[in-house]
């Protein structure tokens, strides 16, 4: 896969520095964004470069709730490296709050961000994609574009609203040779949910927090050769969590 790039969004920790750190492992290069240039988000980046070397990974940032950022982080990851074979929308939010105290901005920023954002990024790359002969476009969602939970009722929505986006876009891009299928992940221990996690723990048949490497290996399968007859699903990798109701408010 030397010659393959993948574009990852929010790929400077938990599950997005898991699924950036495995494809430069099974040799793609890689455009890695983040929602802005902060030093925090250099140390993960300067890591990977020395690991992996600089020629293959490059930086790029913009809050990808910005309608213009997610056609500039595609065309500049095709600018610095020639091409562009996959997408992975995992950036997001999580806005966690009681039905009824929810307000308009919190809407319209969780849809912003895990809806807009992704679907422009994703119709950005497939543009760059279709006349290439194909590639594959993986959203990452959650257990709650199935299931619902208390305080979750904007951000299910909006995992709900990526998924059938998902569906959608696999239905109509397939005549292109372009894959889309989501990634629904459940308790995963990172370091933005390590206390939800922990909580949850008792929810889980499987009895213990998902790990990011564990959701970056099903990316990086879907993302492969070997899935290439596989599109418009999605993926739940929860231990068992959605065949049971989660009652914890978020």
């Amino acid at each position: 896969m030397a010659d393959r790039v993948a574009l990852v969004t929010g790929a400077n920790t938990g599950i997005g520095l898991a699924i950036a750190e495995r494809l430069l492992a099974d040799g793609w290069r890689l455009g890695y964004a983040t929602q802005d240039n902060e030093e925090r988000h250099e140390g993960p980046f300067v890591d990977l470069q020395k690991r992996y070397g600089d020629e293959g990974i490059h930086w790029i940032w913009g809050n990808i709730g910005d309608p213009d950022v997610p056609e500039r982080l595609v065309a500049e990851t095709v600018e610095k490296l020639g091409r562009l074979d996959a997408l992975v929308n995992n950036a997001g939010l999580s806005t966690a709050k009681p039905f009824l105290e929810l307000t308009v901005d919190d809407f319209d920023l969780t849809f912003d961000v895990d809806v807009r954002g992704s679907f422009l990024a994703a119709q950005a790359a497939a543009r760059r994609m279709k006349d290439r002969g194909g590639g594959s476009i993986v959203n990452i969602t959650s257990v709650h574009e199935h299931i619902p939970r208390p305080d979750f009722a904007v951000y299910a929505a909006a995992k709900a609203a990526l998924g059938m986006l998902s569906r959608n876009l696999a239905l109509e891009l397939a005549q292109y040779g372009i894959r889309v299928n989501s990634v629904a992940p459940g308790v995963i221990a990172t370091p933005r949910n390590e206390a939800d996690a922990e909580r949850l723990d008792p929810e889980v048949p499987l009895g213990r927090p998902g790990k990011p490497e564990e959701v970056a290996a099903l990316v990086a399968w879907l993302c492969s050769e070997e899935a290439t007859y596989v599109t418009g699903s999605s993926y739940v990798i929860d231990g068992g969590m959605t065949q049971q109701v989660v009652s914890v408010p978020a």
